[in-house]
């Protein structure tokens, strides 16, 4: 710790800071967002998988957005040093990152927060030092029990015990669209650890997410369930497995993908399942058409060619009205958006 900060302190004199000011900074050991905002910006951000190719771009949204000092002199709280990163030198350097679990509910997957933040700190450490750190789940959930796991038993464990367990799953089944809205959750989740962290999350893994979400492993109807409850989830859950092998961190073999390329687009001709993300739609059809298959682009066209002209007509002649919006006296209180890019 007090070498670091040494090393920070020189780098600050080095960029014109005063002894004074450069001793303060180097101690600050609290980041977080600037007061007033909240979050990394890496939950919506690593989803957005077509506008980034390189993890560094989602590591200085990181650290731009985590990177605001609180150091001892609260008036000086809340301050971006702007002509250096403070919190990039703070991190560099770290062996080891510890994350605390005290509860049953929640894990590794249960929402995007402990890959955010937990799996942020891993990414922006790997991004200035090269190497991601070592990661730790100091497990608090047994009284006289604790423990401290490394980061890819506890995640591997809950994967069995949860996700990938048949009568984890009959419950989503139980639930509906509830249900089927919770296990793509848990994939997003999956995939922000994958790219937060890959080298804790196993190619086996992806594998038998589609095992059992896809190819149906346990015999549980999955094609059916997701059909009735809500097959965009489905639709979405291999977006984000196909995602992982186009962006090479998930090499499944040609079979596999071609099952889950072919099943996407047969969810896309049936329902109204739609992805913004253009990159991925044409790595589909260059897939679809390595195997003979029709791409999404023939399926649309085939759905076209098959609705009567006199239908088309009438569906670009069909007006939509609705209410009018009439303009109101402005409130008092004013509204503040927040628009996060990278």
């Amino acid at each position: 710790m007090y070498r670091n900060s040494e090393t920070v302190y020189q780098s600050l004199l080095k960029a014109g800071r005063s002894e004074e000011d450069a001793r303060y900074l180097s101690t600050v050991r609290i980041f977080s967002n600037q007061s007033g905002n909240y979050g990394t910006g890496l939950e919506g951000a690593v989803l957005a998988s077509d506008t980034w190719e390189q993890e560094s771009k989602l590591a200085d949204l990181y650290t731009r957005r985590m990177g605001i000092a609180f150091g001892a002199d609260e008036s000086r709280w809340s301050e971006r040093v702007e002509d250096v990163n403070l919190y990039e030198q703070a991190l560099s350097g770290t062996d080891g990152v510890v994350f605390s679990r005290s509860t049953n509910l929640y894990a590794l997957l249960t929402n995007d927060d402990p890959f955010q933040y937990f799996g942020g700190i891993a990414l922006a450490v790997r991004n200035v030092d090269g190497k991601t750190p070592e990661m730790f789940v100091s497990n608090l959930r047994k009284k006289n029990g604790e423990k401290v796991q490394t980061m890819e038993n506890f995640l591997a464990a809950e994967l069995r015990a949860r996700y990938l367990h048949p009568r984890w799953i009959k419950q989503m089944q139980n639930e509906g669209y509830a249900g089927a809205t919770a296990i793509l959750d848990r994939m997003n989740n999956f995939w922000g650890w994958e790219v937060m962290a890959p080298e804790y999350v196993k190619d086996e893994q992806w594998q038998q997410f589609y095992e059992v979400y896809i190819n149906d492993k346990y015999e549980m109807d999955m094609d059916k369930f997701f059909a009735q409850s809500n097959p965009a989830a489905q639709a979405q859950m291999l977006e984000r497995m196909l995602e992982a092998v186009r962006k090479g961190y998930w090499p499944a073999d040609d079979k596999t993908v071609r099952h889950m390329t072919e099943r996407y687009i047969e969810i896309t001709n049936r329902n109204d399942v739609y992805t913004n993300n253009d990159i991925f739609k044409e790595y589909v059809n260059s897939t679809a058409a390595g195997f003979g298959l029709a791409s999404l682009t023939q399926v649309t066209q085939q759905n076209e060619a098959a609705t009567p002209p006199d239908a088309q007509t009438a569906m670009q002649d069909t007006r939509v009205e609705g209410q009018v919006m009439e303009k109101v006296q402005q409130s008092e209180y004013k509204v503040r958006s927040l628009i996060y890019d990278i």
